[in-house]
C-alpha cells in the first residue's frame, strides 16, 4: 500500500504519517520505484505498519505525547509476540491521562466559580453607580471589576 492509500484508509494526512515515520513510531518498507520521477525508493505499507498508525492516531486523539506512544509501542515490540506486555503500559499512561483530566476538571469548575463570582460583583457594582451616576471619584479602581464578590465583601 502506498502513503497516499493508507492516509486515506486512517483519514490521516500524508505529512503527518512521514512526520510519525521521522519520529521512528513507524517504518515502512521501501520497494524500488518503477516511476521515473521518484527519488529511488517508495513507502510500502503492510498490515503492521496500518496496526500501528492506527494506534499512533487513536493515541494522538486521548491527547498522548509522541513520547508516551513511543514508550508504548517499545513495549510491543519488544515484548511477547501477542503484544499483550504493552495492555499494562498503556493501562498506566490512560490512568495517568485520567489523573490529568481530573486536575484539569477541578482547575475550570474553580475558574468557573471565580468567573460567576466576578460577574454578581459587576453586577452590584453596575446597580450601586446606577443609583449614583456621579460617582465619587476613586471609589472603584478597575482591578474592581475583577474582583470576585467574596473578596470585596472581606475588605
Amino acid at each position: 500500500m502506498k502513503i497516499s492509500d493508507v492516509a486515506k484508509q486512517l483519514g490521516l494526512n500524508p505529512k503527518t504519517i512521514r512526520f510519525y515515520e521521522d519520529q521512528g513510531l513507524i517504518a515502512p518498507k521501501r520497494a524500488d520505484s518503477e516511476s521515473w520521477f521518484s527519488a529511488g525508493k517508495n513507502r510500502v505499507f503492510g498490515q503492521e505498519d496500518l496496526s500501528r498508525l492506527d494506534f499512533v492516531k487513536k493515541a494522538r486523539e486521548l491527547d498522548f505525547s509522541i513520547k508516551e506512544i513511543q514508550s508504548v509501542l517499545d513495549y510491543y515490540d519488544q515484548g511477547p509476540a501477542c503484544g499483550c506486555g504493552s495492555r499494562n503500559k498503556v493501562d498506566e499512561l490512560i490512568e495517568r491521562k485520567l489523573a490529568e483530566v481530573r486536575q484539569l476538571k477541578k482547575s475550570l469548575l474553580d475558574l468557573e466559580k471565580k468567573l460567576i463570582d466576578i460577574r454578581e460583583n459587576n453586577t452590584v457594582i453596575a446597580a450601586r453607580l446606577a443609583g449614583e451616576p456621579s460617582e465619587p471619584e476613586g471609589e472603584f479602581l478597575i482591578a474592581d471589576y475583577i474582583l470576585p464578590a467574596t473578596d470585596k465583601r472581606e475588605k
